[in-house]
């Protein structure tokens, strides 16, 4: 069993390898994840690093090999002690062969490599796809979104982004930088050569003694080959020089956006039903911390009255009393009203409940959401542990027919939750929207 650990791009030869691997196992690895998101529990599975066992058989390269069908063909076996040139070697009985070993103890056999992400890459794998539906450009504001862009030039990197310009344009500023110094040195010397040249020239004309000119000049002409050779040793390129363009994820300044989770607690809302409807509403934080950074949360809990909480005292919320949904509805209309006008702000609402509703109720939020609806890019309503579709999820499925910004579904085990959140905020959901 092999374990990937470290898959970070050092610049290295081996980069294309590790590239090419992460997109053969990406596939296998968002399976994983998307599998251990449907029961697992959330909070942990945001939480430290996570081993995903990755088959073998998903690493299989194609290759081509000559037929051997009905040819003959020798090879030599290394090693050898036991048989002689043109022995048959018998295979090996039925049982004797390595499937009888014991399982490896940590879960993972012979035929698998783990691939181990981090808390970050976990949540990039689980988020992957995912966006805000029909978010529209308002007044530029605090939320932002990654994007990639070009960020300069670094000196180590994958080669297939290796800036060739660039590296050129270093390599000649090296060389000329090594060679100044070297080239007027050189300069000086050969200037002094041709001056004790001539000087031996006119001795020799006056037939006098040149054998210490002769000697000084033997001297000058050692120097000068060195320098040449210190010249010439300074190579055209080097691995200093060498300049990659370089993409990094920058945030970008996009629009402004609140989310308002508006969660039942009252008496009818059992531990199932609050398990269901806290598992969504911790996809979408964990969503909108993950993807936008500074997207607003608006936490409002109801029974028969409404309030606005924490964090904290939402997902840790254990109240009972009776329901009445329009007092919530109602709230988040004057929250809208004082703090977040639509016409600056992309105003979402998730809301979850198990549909248990006082009847007359009904009426008055299908009233205030004719009015409140037109205002958002989005309303979600999610309806948890019910066989039956309740007077209130019928009434939000005919106010669906006239406003197009109204989602209600349906969610009774734990397993529903995941599909539904990919369900709507999937890409291509918004793409086809927008």
């Amino acid at each position: 069993m092999s374990t990937i650990i470290d898959r970070s791009s050092a610049g290295t030869r081996s980069t294309a390898n590790q590239e090419r691997l992460k997109r053969r196992v990406r596939a296998r690895l968002k399976e994983t994840v998307e599998n251990m998101a449907r029961s697992g529990s959330i909070e942990d599975l945001a939480k430290g690093q996570h081993t995903i066992p990755v088959p073998t058989r998903d690493l299989q390269e194609h290759s081509f090999r000559p037929d051997m069908t009905n040819t003959s063909w020798e090879r030599v076996l290394p090693g050898n002690k036991e048989y002689q040139r043109g022995d048959a070697i018998q295979k090996p009985q039925s049982g004797q062969g390595e499937g009888g070993r014991e399982g490896s103890p940590d879960g993972l056999g012979n035929d698998e490599i783990a691939v181990v992400l981090s808390a970050d890459e976990f949540l990039d794998v689980l988020f992957d796809g995912l966006a805000l539906p029909r978010l529209r450009k308002t007044a530029q504001g605090d939320v932002q979104a990654e994007q990639w862009r070009r960020a300069g030039f670094i000196k180590d990197g994958s080669p297939s982004r290796m800036h060739v310009g660039r590296t050129m344009r270093a390599a000649r500023a090296r060389r000329l930088a090594l060679r100044a110094g070297k080239r007027r040195e050189l300069q000086e010397l050969e200037e002094a050569r041709s001056q004790l040249q001539a000087e031996i020239s006119t001795r020799i004309a006056r037939k006098k003694g040149v054998s210490r000119e002769q000697e000084r000049l033997k001297k000058l002409e050692e120097q000068i080959s060195i320098l040449a050779r210190k010249i010439k040793a300074v190579p055209f390129i080097d691995e200093t020089d060498l300049r990659f363009a370089h993409i990094d994820q920058q945030p970008h300044p996009i629009t402004q956006a609140v989310m308002f989770c508006v969660m039942d607690v009252s008496g009818s809302m059992g531990e199932t039903e609050k398990d269901l409807a806290k598992r969504f509403f911790l996809l979408l934080y964990l969503f909108l911390q993950r993807h936008y950074q500074a997207v607003h949360i608006v936490f409002i809990k109801h029974h028969s009255i409404a309030t606005e909480c924490t964090e904290e005292a939402f997902f840790g919320a254990g109240e009972g009393g009776g329901t009445l949904v329009s007092p919530a509805i109602i709230l988040v209309e004057d929250i809208i009203q004082q703090r977040f006008p639509p016409d600056r702000w992309n105003v979402y609402v998730a809301q979850a409940s198990d549909g248990d509703n006082y009847y007359a109720d009904n009426a008055v939020v299908a009233e205030h959401l004719h009015q409140l609806l037109p205002r958002l890019r989005r309303f979600f309503y999610l309806e948890v542990n019910r066989e039956y579709e309740t007077h209130l999820f019928q009434a939000y499925k005919d106010i669906a027919e006239n406003h197009p910004e109204m989602v209600a579904a349906k969610a009774r085990v734990r397993e529903d939750i995941y599909p539904l959140f990919r369900a709507l905020f999937s890409q291509e959901m918004v793409s086809a929207q927008a």
